[in-house]
């Protein structure tokens, strides 16, 4: 070990100390929060499911994307912390988990369903104008891994840290119905003219959404507990 690592790790390993003896009281820092999300993808990559072992692992494999996800993963954080209370920063956070959220939805979309190539050509050019198809393609491939990475973290400290009971299943059923609503969006760019019936994709448009924002509604007011156990297992019923 160099002496320049030694330094690092001394100095790492007395800052983890130093946090140890905060009082509670003091809430989370940045700091804090950036470890128990390096902790949870380190986690992820080894005993996560298949699918965040490869998020996670596909990260750490590459240096630079990584440095990219730290960098936007504490921005979130950060904007999280500057929240007066920490009630404010659970709702704050839980809007951090819509957020990335709906910024991984185009890859997903483009990777769960066989698009012919001009469909494909065209939701990108939907999304980003004039920008080359095979730029846009690495650049939304980027987005999805640091977004899922991110959500991954995000979801670990809604549960354990800044807690709301808004994560796990009602989360899991926002998510469903986004992707309901996303999923229609795209369709209805890549072919606008439909065949106007009472079935078409484009009048179920406006109904999906609002399903959204009321559902995106309900879980920021559910009321916070200090028993999280009680809440996390909910599911907000939405009358369509």
């Amino acid at each position: 070990m160099s002496a320049a690592t030694a330094k690092l790790s001394i100095a790492d390993t007395f800052s983890r100390l130093l946090r140890l003896t905060l009082p509670e009281s003091a809430g989370p820092t940045l700091s804090t929060l950036m470890d128990a999300s390096e902790s949870r993808l380190s986690m992820a990559a080894r005993h996560g499911t298949p699918r965040e072992q490869l998020i996670a692992s596909r990260l750490h494999d590459n240096p630079r994307d990584y440095r990219r996800w730290e960098l936007e993963h504490s921005q979130l954080m950060d904007r999280v912390l500057k929240m007066p209370r920490q009630e404010l920063q659970s709702q704050a956070l839980l809007n951090a988990g819509f957020s990335v959220l709906h910024r991984k939805a185009l890859f997903e979309f483009l990777r769960n369903h066989d698009l012919h190539g001009w469909q494909r050509r065209k939701l990108i050019s939907h999304f980003h104008g004039g920008q080359s198809y095979t730029q846009a393609m690495v650049a939304e491939h980027g987005t999805y891994l640091r977004s899922a990475a991110s959500l991954i973290c995000i979801e670990h400290i809604g549960a354990t840290t800044l807690t709301h009971p808004a994560f796990g299943d009602p989360l899991r059923s926002y998510e469903q119905a986004y992707f309901e609503y996303f999923r229609t969006y795209c369709r209805c760019a890549i072919a606008p003219h439909v065949t106007a019936d009472d079935d078409s994709e484009s009048e179920l448009l406006p109904d999906l959404k609002r399903t959204v924002l009321i559902l995106r509604a309900r879980l920021l007011a559910l009321p916070l507990r200090s028993d999280r156990n009680s809440t996390s297992g909910s599911r907000p019923v939405i009358k369509r």
